[in-house]
């Protein structure tokens, strides 16, 4: 929490101040049941007295309900709105289908508390589309065919984003699950890398042995860019069940992938960009090509190979540390390379 430069009325000094934001650990009770948090407050700049922040009350008391809801295993508002969306359904008709009230959905919305039973049915659709398949079929006759049509395609449409059978689409999906503020274009640079960085751990070879094109904003998995090309730039939001991510990889690919996001992932997409730009696998899929000219040639993986060994061998890219050097050094090579905020 900030006040983000914004002033306000101060009650004894009279006038409009800045102010900041303060928070101190509180106790509540509910229904017999004791809640820990953080009580957020505005503190005024000039007299150093509390100070009334609208919002504050209610952000605090929101704090709150889901500490509580997290310590009876409740659903959360927020949790019913990604029901929504995910299933494109409106709240009386969600009710419907799952055998609840027609307004039962209104009022969690609203912040009455869901009963134990109802909320682990929320809960579940919330992570199981195969269960919400279920009440669509119980209980179609409950709604229009309109709305069966559009939550069966949002099901349709799920089930189509889980499905990877290649190496580039199973590390992508791992990547989009596990992380988040993960957009398309960021994904392909990290493919990229864990496509190079794995051979420097595998014995010479890629974890991903599907190859890349060397598009204008660098390298490019042309499967998985157009399976999440309508996010456009947009973060790729999915709802993928723990246990179908768990089993994608096996660990040692995990360690890779969250290696390569832990040390290239830290850089901004635009950076990282102009950096394949300065590596040689990407200029030597386009020679004769300019900057940025549309290109769909392959990159060679022995390129890529060769390129990654020699690196390692100059800067150890096995190690963080490696990977900092290799992008310091790069970076003074190549003029236009520089970090963006």
């Amino acid at each position: 929490m900030n006040a983000d430069n914004k002033e306000l009325l101060c009650s004894k000094c009279r006038k409009r101040v800045s102010y900041h934001i303060c928070k101190h650990p509180e106790k509540t009770i509910i229904k017999d049941t004791e809640i820990c948090y953080d009580e957020f407050y505005g503190i005024c700049d000039e007299c150093g007295q509390e100070i009334y922040v609208p919002g504050l009350d209610d952000y605090n008391e929101e704090q709150i309900e889901n500490t509580y809801r997290e310590k009876k295993n409740l659903i959360k508002v927020s949790q019913i709105k990604e029901i929504l969306e995910k299933y494109n359904i409106e709240k009386r008709p969600l009710s419907r289908l799952l055998g609840f009230g027609e307004l039962t959905i209104t009022r969690y919305m609203d912040g009455q508390l869901p009963s134990k039973r109802y909320s682990d049915i929320l809960i579940e659709i919330l992570h199981n589309e195969q269960y919400m398949k279920e009440c669509v079929e119980e209980n179609a006759e409950e709604v229009s065919k309109v709305t069966v049509g559009k939550v069966l395609q949002a099901i349709d449409n799920l089930e189509e984003n889980k499905k990877a059978t290649s190496m580039a689409e199973k590390i992508a999906l791992y990547i989009v699950c596990t992380r988040e503020n993960i957009t398309n274009l960021f994904l392909q640079k990290m493919l990229y890398y864990v496509k190079g960085i794995s051979i420097l751990f595998n014995d010479g070879k890629s974890i991903i042995p599907e190859p890349c094109e060397a598009w204008k904003y660098g390298p490019v998995f042309t499967d998985v860019y157009e399976k999440y090309k309508k996010y456009k730039k947009d973060e790729i939001v999915l709802s993928v069940s723990s246990d179908y991510v768990e089993q994608l990889l096996t660990e040692k690919e995990k360690r890779i992938t969250d290696y390569v996001l832990n040390t290239f992932g830290i850089y901004n997409l635009w950076f990282l960009k102009d950096l394949t730009h300065c590596e040689e696998p990407w200029i030597n899929a386009r020679k004769g090509l300019d900057e940025g000219d549309a290109c769909h040639n392959k990159m060679s993986d022995e390129v890529i190979k060769e390129y990654f060994i020699q690196m390692d061998k100059e800067y150890g890219l096995k190690k963080a540390e490696g990977v900092d050097a290799y992008v310091s050094v790069v970076k003074k090579k190549c003029t236009n390379l520089i970090e963006y905020n």
